[in-house]
């Protein structure tokens, strides 16, 4: 249910979640690269972005298209607010990508069953990042639509 007045709708733009800088280094330049006009907002951990989208929601602010979070982060980690998310009645229905090193079953399993739309590994070269860059911008941001 929602409350009067405070907006649910989305906007074109990522929340991006990663606490490696050099991991959000290198997915900035790629998105920035291929993808100049797309909006991205990078939050270093769990924690802000809980606290983000909250305050946006407080203010009734648009929603981010998508939300693309690290699993490992100090705080509150991706799996952690993908949980959050999914467990709020005005977020739930956000998609939310997990971009991760982690291929571990556990992780994956419980990213699952916590309903993540896409579980990604990172890949190791920057020439397959912008590829993956292009295909979540492809699907995700220009032919993905979200119910609000």
């Amino acid at each position: 249910m929602m409350d009067k007045g405070v907006s649910t709708e989305v906007a074109p733009y990522i929340l991006y979640a990663e606490d490696n800088p050099a991991d959000s280094h290198f997915l900035l330049r790629a998105f920035g690269r291929d993808h100049p006009d797309q909006e991205l907002i990078h939050l270093e951990n769990g924690q802000l972005v809980k606290e983000y989208l909250l305050q946006l929601l407080v203010k009734g602010a648009p929603l981010p298209t998508l939300t693309v979070l690290d699993i490992k982060m100090p705080g509150l980690s991706g799996l952690e607010v993908l949980e959050f998310i999914r467990h709020h009645d005005r977020l739930y229905h956000l998609p939310v990508i997990l971009l991760s090193a982690s291929e571990e079953e556990r992780d994956l399993d419980r990213a699952y069953r916590s309903r993540v739309n896409a579980y990604l590994v990172k890949p190791g070269r920057y020439r397959q990042l912008r590829e993956l860059i292009g295909t979540i911008q492809q699907l995700w941001i220009r032919h993905n639509r979200v119910a609000v």
